[in-house]
């Protein structure tokens, strides 16, 4: 199966509140640095809370 290959030689402007939004719609759910989540997540497994 081909998939579209869809080429524009066009520019938009486009504003950077609006840019920003659509990159994090994007990557909503991906998990980009899993490699430091693991360790966050150790570390936090690890830490000893004493209460009063």
């Amino acid at each position: 199966m081909r998939t579209k290959k869809i080429q524009s030689g066009k520019l938009i402007k486009i504003s950077e509140t609006a840019l920003l939004s659509l990159i994090a719609n994007r990557l909503h759910d991906r998990m980009l640095f899993p490699e430091k989540v693991e360790e966050a997540k150790r570390y936090i497994r690890s830490i000893k809370v004493s209460t009063i």
